[in-house]
This record gives structure tokens, C-alpha cells and sequence, in this order.
């Protein structure tokens, strides 16, 4: 938003981490106080209401200060996004499936650890792998790069230049995974989502990149089980 003399006032620094530590904290709640009255809940659904947290808030704190452009939904040159985001994927998956290799290998890490990748590992036939899919193929892709990169990338890069908010936005990625022995592999992959995200200055490139990357490998291990 144009402000007087020209200055703009967007979200900032201290936005992103309003979101993060309020989405924390309402996660909690739920786990806490709600969920429990509902031992039938299905865990999917629990992972629908944590991303719907995640964009709730984020469009909040966004759009207080911002607007959808400035967040990075465009659809300009929509052919050209769409060739971006597969190669940027296919970039990615590369570059993730090496450095998972790596960690494999010098560090003994169980690839199994994520809840969605027990999943598709513990899917008997392919109906049962279709909301793993849908969670971690579509559902994760849209909300993550619209809180990592459209707000806390963008945030960072206004604070401290690109040279700083790039790792910085990485890390942040990475440690917001409470991710353990993958740190390296997310921080990686995280920084080559906001290198999509600044180059194009779209957040449908990177939501494809990110979709091809999560989707490829929940297959590779469906098939590999």
C-alpha cells in the first residue's frame, strides 16, 4: 500500500513470525484442548486444519498491508509459469534426491520419518495414496509458497537485501520443518524455491516446482515399498 510521499508499507520481518508463532500456538490449542474430543478425527483432516491455519493467517497479516499482486498471485504469461515451475521442479527434485542420498549415506537418516511419506510407504493400492498426494502434492505447495516465499522471502529481501534474505528465508524454511537430520535437504530446496520465486516474481512457478518435487518423490517411495 502507497502510503504519503510515496512510501510504501508492506508486511514485515515481524509479520512472518506473528504468523509462525501464532499458527504454533493455535496448533497446539487444537491438539490440546480440541482434538482429543474427537478421538475419531481423521489425521488428514488434522493436516487440512494446520495448513488452513497457516493460509488463514497468512492472508491476514498479508492483506492488512498488502495486496494479492504484491504477494506474488499473478497469472500473467501463465504458458511460460507453467514451463518455469517443471523445470524448476525437475531442477529441485535432482538436487533433493542427491542431497537425500548423501544424508543417507553419511548419516544413516531414515527417510521415513515424515508423516506423509509413512503414508505412501503404507499405501496398499493407489486409492490409498491419493490423499497423501492431494496433502503434500497440492495442499502443501500452495500454502507453504505463499507463507515462505510470497511473505517471509519477500519480507526478508525488503529488510536485508536479496544477498541475505535469500539464506535467511532458506533457514528459516528449513527450521520451521522442525526437520532434524534433514535440515541441509529443505534449507536446499527452500532456497531454490525462492530463486523461482524471485526470477519470476509469481508464486505459480514455484507452487508447480514444489508440487512435482513432493508428488515425484510420495510416488518414488509408493513404488519402491
Amino acid at each position: 500500500m502507497i502510503l504519503r510521499n510515496g512510501v510504501t508499507s508492506l508486511w514485515g520481518v515481524a509479520d512472518v513470525f506473528w504468523v509462525f508463532v501464532l499458527r504454533l500456538s493455535l496448533v497446539y490449542l487444537l491438539g490440546k484442548a480440541i482434538l482429543p474430543l474427537l478421538p475419531g478425527i481423521s489425521p488428514r483432516l488434522v493436516e487440512v486444519l494446520d495448513r488452513s491455519i497457516l493460509l488463514g493467517l497468512t492472508l491476514f497479516f498479508v492483506l492488512r498491508k498488502g495486496d494479492w499482486h504484491t504477494l506474488g498471485v499473478r497469472f500473467d504469461h501463465p504458458g511460460r509459469q507453467v514451463l518455469y515451475g517443471i523445470l524448476g521442479g525437475v531442477f529441485l527434485l535432482l538436487l533433493a534426491e542427491g542431497t537425500q542420498r548423501a544424508l543417507v549415506t553419511l548419516l544413516a537418516a531414515d527417510i521415513g520419518t515424515n508423516p506423509l511419506v509413512k503414508a505412501a510407504a503404507g499405501a496398499k493400492n493407489p486409492a490409498a495414496l491419493v490423499w497423501p498426494l492431494l496433502i503434500g502434492g497440492v495442499l502443501v505447495p500452495i500454502t507453504e509458497e505463499i507463507y515462505y516465499r510470497g511473505m517471509a522471502f519477500s519480507a526478508f529481501t525488503r529488510r536485508w537485501g536479496l544477498v541475505i534474505g535469500l539464506p535467511a528465508s532458506a533457514l528459516f524454511f528449513s527450521v520451521a520443518h522442525l526437520s532434524g537430520v534433514w535440515f541441509v535437504q529443505i534449507a536446499v530446496v527452500g532456497a531454490g524455491l525462492a530463486v523461482i520465486f524471485h526470477l519470476t516474481g509469481s508464486l505459480l512457478p514455484g507452487i508447480i516446482a514444489h508440487g512435482l518435487v513432493n508428488s515425484t518423490r510420495l510416488l518414488m517411495v509408493y513404488w519402491g515399498s
